[in-house]
């Protein structure tokens, strides 16, 4: 295949054209993925945690940039490790668009690259020798290393944040139903974004079947939601512990029945574990701190939302109600692993961790 002209070379005809800096673009990345892409930057930085919202970029920017008939011919995907040399980088940005005007290259886990091919990268980015039509989309999570190519791209690349915080979860759902022309209240998107527990993948597939379901009137009602989208394993697991913590047997073994038909028996053994540990984390915090805002600052992973709960929640536990939990959560797992009923075995760990000593007080 042809290559472009490297250094020393003669330019290729044309300009390389500049990318806009990133606040000259829509606001969010969902005003971006609503929009048609007009004129394409020469680079784009995708950065964040919401792979799905990646995806959908990536699919956009495939859709939008290749031609049909020739993506296959101007389309390269480089997954980036530690272990890439600068040559590999420099023959894919030197590769000509084939039959068309634009070639597609996507660098993936950039964060991954060392210091000095980051570096490299940054240099061949900044050559003017490159074809004006190559775009370069660059994705990957914070960098871990010092180099100029972070503030290269924070000055050149059009920034598409693929990040989502828990109250533009709904601003997805509102997306995903003008995407299908769906009709739904705010309370009917609210409710959507509640049993998914804001997946964003959760999120699509329930608007894509209620849309199915929908068809022309491009509407539902309520009953039609509760009959076609239902509460997820995690938002089943979240009530789960709710009703353990409200010491509410009848709740939680209703629960159980549920969840051990879409979940094994051990995963939902590590899930209490997990809320049982954040109960102690929280427990062992609380006299040294006195605010839920404090003590989730110790524990970054938590939202203050999630330490309130917790608070509430200890009002129904003692230091031995939480060892007590933990030894018999361990002879739970050794009953399952060894062979006895999971159903049988989890009922009597659910009514166990409900009649505990601080809940009869």
């Amino acid at each position: 295949m042809a290559r472009a002209a490297k250094a020393g070379d003669s330019k290729p005809s044309g300009t390389r054209r500049e990318s806009p800096a990133a606040s000259s673009g829509p606001s969010t990345v969902l005003e971006w993925l609503s929009q048609p892409l007009q004129q394409p930057s020469t680079l784009y930085w995708l950065n964040g945690s919401e792979d799905y919202l990646r995806e959908q970029v990536q699919r956009k920017l495939r859709k939008e940039i290749l031609d049909e008939g020739f993506a296959d011919f101007n389309h390269q995907v480089l997954r980036l490790a530690a272990s890439t040399r600068p040559s590999t980088l420099l023959d894919a940005l030197s590769e000509l668009p084939m039959m068309t005007e634009r070639r597609l290259l996507e660098l993936q886990n950039v964060h991954e690259l060392s210091a000095k091919v980051a570096d490299d990268l940054c240099k061949m980015l900044q050559n003017e020798a490159l074809h004006p039509g190559l775009v370069v989309a660059l994705s990957g999570e914070n960098p871990k290393t010092k180099s100029g190519l972070w503030e290269h791209l924070r000055q050149k690349a059009s920034l598409l944040a693929c990040d989502l915080e828990a109250r533009q979860k709904s601003d997805f759902v509102d997306y995903c139903c003008r995407q299908h022309q769906l009709d739904l209240s705010r309370e009917q998107q609210q409710a959507i974004s509640e049993r998914t527990a804001g997946s964003l993948r959760l999120i699509t597939s329930a608007v894509e079947r209620l849309a199915t379901f929908a068809g022309d009137s491009h509407q539902v009602s309520n009953a039609d939601l509760d009959q076609l989208v239902h509460d997820s394993a995690e938002v089943q697991t979240w009530k789960l512990t709710a009703a353990i913590g409200e010491a509410n047997t009848r709740k939680a073994y209703a629960l159980l029945e549920r969840l051990l038909k879409q979940e094994a028996a051990q995963s939902l053994l590590s899930y209490l574990n997990s809320y049982l540990l954040g109960l102690v984390q929280v427990y062992q915090l609380r006299p040294r701190l006195k605010t839920a805002a404090a003590i989730a600052k110790e524990l970054p992973r938590r939202s203050e939302f999630q330490i309130k709960k917790s608070l509430e929640e200890l009002g129904s536990w003692n230091e031995s109600d939480l060892g007590n939990a933990f030894e018999r959560l361990a002879r739970a797992d050794y009953r399952i692993k060894t062979g006895s009923d999971p159903l049988l075995v989890m009922q009597l760990l659910i009514l166990q961790l409900c009649h505990r000593a601080g809940a009869r007080r």
